[in-house]
């Protein structure tokens, strides 16, 4: 990792932040994947994470399966072991993830057939290789808005020599189907560095911007001037993925931020492994957004036809200086929104006889699970290392920063598979409305929880 002044901070309690980490660093995960790289397990293990850790490559575990409908889960029911999912480890091993297009039924890897890569991610498949040894190769279509299926011409953006300046290369890029394929470009470069003479790229620092680039359209608009999607005169499918599109998008620099913004802390207080984390997530969400703007041009339209919110943004600008509420409010509250409204979306679209964009819902509801156990497993560590409730804080930096975002219904299933517990964010036997729960806490004199 690299040094530099300036940045965000811990956030919470005296304790020093080099101190504060350092405490919890005694235990540490290796995995074996060309060339050993060390992860963190969460230290609140109770058992060796090294001895349990999975070689890159190895298939990755089913997810908890979900209870009956109408089951409600009781706090703590079928949580995992001191709050950590129990496919992290197997996520953090999995070999690079190439399945940037979505096939006849699923994901798949791009070929010269059918399932021909769009737009720029024809040049990551061409100039793969060359990243692999450090070559200094580009994927930005020169044809920047077109999205679909053919092959555009490309000219050569090197990638920065740190992950912290690609990341603020990333946010710097305007065209969100060159966004996804350089995040994609980032993550493998970092991922096979380190092999043979060549060194592991550093995670540097870096400087990003306030606020991302984005292109021209879609119009941002207050969330209740969204067209709703049953209401859309594009159909409802068209609503529902260029939603998701937009979510996506959004996703992708939120953990590049999280990567650049929080560069600037010393080494000695932040980790290498909590960067290669959140890279990986942003190469998960490039994906996704890959799959949605293909989805998009299957149906005639491209992602921008549509207004959209910024919202999600909003949260990252309102935490860009204290590390403890990112975690909890993007990875801890808003992707785990996704949890929630995921299979709701995906049977919905089923049931209109929609079945491809329902998969693509589907897989992207299911991928998110690792998304949010991410940030839960660093909340949580976090809290640890400053010596506060992890329940307590997460409710207190909701209520500062987001207290109208927390409501139901839940998806209590895959929250507690994924660390959330949910007496952290609901309230009463059933678990129903989050903002209850704020509204109650602050009517009992509970200071650390503001409302409004």
């Amino acid at each position: 990792g690299g040094g530099g002044g300036g940045g965000g901070h811990l956030g919470g309690g005296h304790l020093s932040v080099s101190g504060a980490w350092a405490l919890g660093r005694q235990r540490r995960v290796i995995l074996l994947a060309r060339g050993a790289r060390g992860y963190p397990g969460d230290s609140t293990t109770t058992a060796s994470l090294s001895e349990a850790s999975p070689a890159r490559g190895a298939p990755r575990p089913r997810h908890q399966q979900k209870p009956p409908p109408g089951l409600v889960v009781a706090v703590g029911e079928g949580a995992p072991p001191d709050g950590v999912w129990n496919g992290l480890l197997a996520w953090r091993a999995a070999p690079l993830n190439c399945r940037w297009v979505w096939g006849k039924k699923d994901a798949a890897e791009p070929d010269d057939g059918d399932n021909a890569p769009p737009g720029p991610w024809a040049a990551v498949r061409t100039l793969h290789a060359s990243d692999a040894t450090g070559a200094a190769a580009g994927a930005v279509a020169d044809d920047a808005g077109d999205h679909h299926h053919h092959l555009p011409s490309t000219t050569t953006t090197p990638l920065p020599s740190t992950l912290a300046e690609c990341a603020d290369l990333i946010l710097r890029t305007a065209d969100p189907a060159t966004k996804a394929a350089l995040s994609h470009r980032a993550y493998a470069r970092f991922v096979r560095s380190g092999d043979g003479d060549e060194p592991p790229m550093a995670v540097g620092s870096a400087r990003p911007p306030s606020s991302p680039a984005r292109p021209a359209k879609p119009e941002l608009v207050h969330p209740k001037d969204v067209p709703k999607p049953k209401e859309c005169e594009l159909g409802l499918s068209v609503a529902m993925i260029h939603n998701i599109a937009h979510i996506e998008l959004n996703a992708i620099d939120l953990a590049w931020d999280t990567v650049a913004r929080f560069s600037s802390l010393p080494p000695a207080s932040l980790p290498t492994e909590f960067f290669a984390d959140f890279a990986h997530v942003a190469d998960d969400e490039a994906r996704h957004l890959g799959w949605c703007l293909q989805r998009l041009a299957e149906m005639g339209v491209s992602y921008g036809d549509l207004p959209a919110h910024n919202v999600l943004w909003e949260g990252a600008e309102k935490t860009a200086d204290d590390l403890s509420a990112r975690l909890a409010v993007v990875p801890c509250m808003q992707e785990a929104r996704g949890l929630d409204a995921g299979p709701r979306l995906a049977q919905k679209l089923q049931s209109r006889g929609d079945n491809r964009s329902a998969a693509v819902v589907a897989r992207i509801s299911e991928e998110e699970l690792a998304h949010v156990a991410v940030g839960v497993a660093w909340f949580r560590h976090l809290c640890r290392t400053l010596g506060t409730d992890p329940g307590a804080s997460f409710r207190a930096h909701i209520g500062v920063h987001t207290p109208e975002s927390l409501r139901g219904p839940f998806n209590h299933a895959s929250r507690t598979a994924a660390g959330l517990e949910p007496d952290w964010y609901a309230v009463g036997p059933e678990y129903r409305m989050g903002h209850e729960f704020i509204i109650s806490a602050a009517a009992e004199g509970d200071t650390s929880v503001r409302v409004g």
